[in-house]
């Protein structure tokens, strides 16, 4: 269902066109599965006994939510085109609101329930996105060089408003997801360096004055912040690190032709988020006999103290190791890639006679350069829906380059 909420005039003269648009709809997502909402008896799933003689049959053992529905998405767009001297140049303006409802959520089914799954699938989380959308464009074909350029930007602003039943937070990985919250956000421990020395070890506090005592810690091992105060290093010392959904997305478009002569080119790109890489956070792990990267060759020893990477060993002292998820393995995602530029020239039908038309020459490259201090193989990989950041060996974009000609008889 989706339905304009207003239609006003457009308003037009010889070199203005103005329109103020809103609209108002929701969409169904009917792929939740198949027969969710069946309860199904496996044979032979039971006995008892009768007169002492034993008998086997079957019964409904699931719990089945019979009451699944489709998702549904209700999205609220209010915006605004311009245009202006005949429409050369152009603006248009978009702030929207999509509320999720209805999300398809794993629920833990109580132990005294009598059922054997420990979880069913009920429509029981809703999410928020709302931002604001621009776009600005320019065209000039009245000169000898024509050309066409465009512009875009887009925020989102991300908030989980339920989860579940009970609306507790869940941990995904590195990840952690809680109502209030946007989805999926790093979660872990605050590193603070490297200690020096057995020395700084026994004599650290935490902002209290109290001794803090870290599990197995040993000069060359990670520091990590003691948040909750109490003088232990723990799994109740974690906090949200970082999104890994972009705040800011963007891209430029542009094409020129000058006889025949003809170039574009495509970019895109994201910034205002962080990624964990599986593969980089692996290679740098401190411990066993596996693949390591090259930075490992810098780690700490005694006689090499001015390094950022911690010591190495075969396996940890403690329960707190140097490889607990941290900011340290979180990258600053922001990335600019130019996806695709073509040069092409179209002949002239007339050098041919009339035997061959529309001939052109070019050549194209696909995923040509990538502007970025993330150091995985992708930085456009696709997340999970609970894990938008993390990048799991996602299967690296290949560069493309082509040459062809296209011409008919």
């Amino acid at each position: 269902d989706h339905r304009d909420l207003h239609s006003f005039p457009t308003r037009r003269s010889s070199d203005l066109l103005l329109k103020i648009r809103g609209s108002y709809g929701v969409l169904g997502n009917e792929n939740i599965g198949e027969y969710q909402y069946m309860a199904v008896m496996s044979r032979g799933n039971y006995t008892y006994s009768f007169g002492n003689t034993k008998v086997t049959g079957s019964a409904i053992s699931d719990y089945v939510n019979e009451a699944i529905k489709w998702e549904k998405k209700k999205t609220l767009d209010f915006g605004l085109d311009l245009g202006m001297f005949s429409n050369q140049l152009e603006f248009t303006f978009d702030w929207y609101k999509s509320t999720s409802e209805d999300l398809l959520y794993s629920v833990a089914v109580p132990a005294n329930a009598g059922a054997t799954n420990t979880t069913v699938t009920m429509n029981a989380a809703t999410m928020i996105n709302s931002g604001l959308e621009f776009l600005v464009a320019y065209h000039n074909h009245q000169n000898a060089v024509k050309f066409d350029i465009s512009a875009n930007f887009s925020t989102l602003n991300n908030e989980v408003t339920k989860l579940g039943v009970s609306n507790e937070p869940r941990t995904d990985g590195y990840c952690r997801t809680e109502v209030g919250r946007e989805v999926g956000s790093f979660y872990g421990y605050v590193y603070e360096g490297i200690f020096q020395s057995q020395e700084e070890i026994d004599n650290r506090v935490n902002s209290e004055g109290e001794y803090i005592n870290q599990s197995g810690a040993q000069p060359g091992d990670c520091a990590y912040a003691d948040l909750n105060l109490d003088g232990e290093i723990t799994n109740e010392d974690q906090q949200f690190l970082g999104s890994g959904l972009p705040k800011y997305h963007y891209g430029l478009n542009a094409r020129a032709e000058w006889n025949g002569l003809d170039l574009s080119i495509s970019t895109f790109g994201a910034a205002g988020f962080k990624a964990v890489d599986f593969v980089d956070v692996t290679l740098r792990s401190s411990y066993f006999i596996l693949n390591k990267s090259v930075e490992l060759l810098n780690a700490w020893r005694p006689d090499n103290t001015d390094t950022d990477v911690p010591r190495i060993a075969y396996k940890s002292t403690g329960s707190i190791t140097n490889d607990m998820f941290s900011n340290r393995f979180i990258q600053d995602a922001s990335y600019l890639k130019i996806a695709n530029i073509e040069l092409g020239y179209n002949f002239p039908n007339k050098w041919f006679g009339g035997y061959v038309q529309g001939v052109r020459l070019y050549a194209s490259a696909q995923n040509l350069f990538t502007l970025s201090k993330y150091r995985g193989y992708n930085v456009d990989f696709a997340g999970g829906t609970f894990t938008p950041g993390y990048n799991y060996a996602s299967y690296p974009s290949p560069r493309t380059v082509m040459f062809g000609a296209h011409f008919s008889f």
